[in-house]
């Protein structure tokens, strides 16, 4: 009869570079300990997020309907990387006027961001890690000079009715719209170069977009 033996911890040991050996990592109490997938790469490092707005100031999306080509979020993929999105959230400060309330998040390829706009720079969720993104992250750019991504919408949701919704909390509506992987069951693989582009187009809208994605050389997905 066979056994096994492994070296007990909560915490795998945490590695340089890819294709080391590691131990089989266990409990004090004696079961064998696996995080999932997206929660091995956070211990690793290999997981960052990008914030569109900030503490208690609002970006401004977007006005009036929904422009592929003007982006309220865009990741830049570099070839030779690969990212993989977590979980999307997009929190509504304001809706304006009487419109419709769009929102949806796209990847694929052949798009730019426009003119104008914010440079995001990603934070690593293990803090600390000194690695740092080699995505190029902008946002709330205009649709001057920008390119639409072609490829698959993988999330899509909003308000049916255009309403007037000056601020949140005039009226019961939903404020908060997310996508996370676990729950789609999926999740879009952006093999650089590629991009993925979030929108949240309303009459007069503000907000904050949380974005949180995997990243890793594409060698190690081929």
């Amino acid at each position: 009869m066979g056994y096994i033996e492994y070296t007990t911890g909560i915490q795998p040991s945490v590695f340089d570079k890819d294709d080391a050996f590691s131990k089989v990592q266990g409990t004090r109490d004696g079961a064998i300990f696996t995080d999932d997938w997206f929660m091995a790469r956070v211990k690793e490092g290999k997981v960052y997020c990008a914030n569109v707005g900030t503490i208690t100031a609002p970006a401004t999306f977007g006005a009036g309907t929904m422009d592929g080509t003007e982006f309220d979020l865009h990741v830049s993929v570099p070839s030779g990387t690969t990212i993989i999105p977590i979980e999307l959230t997009i929190k509504m400060e304001a809706f304006g006027t009487a419109a419709i309330f769009e929102c949806m998040a796209k990847s694929g390829t052949g798009s730019t961001i426009g003119s104008g706009g914010t440079t995001i720079t990603p934070t690593n969720l293990r803090s600390d890690i000194t690695a740092t993104s080699g995505c190029t992250v902008g946002s709330a750019a205009s649709a001057t000079s920008g390119v639409a991504i072609t490829g698959p919408e993988f999330f899509r949701d909003g308000h049916s009715l255009a309403i007037t919704i000056a601020t949140v909390g005039q009226i019961r509506v939903p404020e908060t719209f997310r996508w996370r992987a676990k729950e789609a069951g999926y999740a879009p693989v952006i093999v650089g170069a590629g991009q993925l582009g979030v929108f949240a187009a309303a009459n007069a809208g503000t907000g904050f977009i949380t974005l949180v994605w995997v990243e890793m050389p594409s060698t190690r997905i081929t």
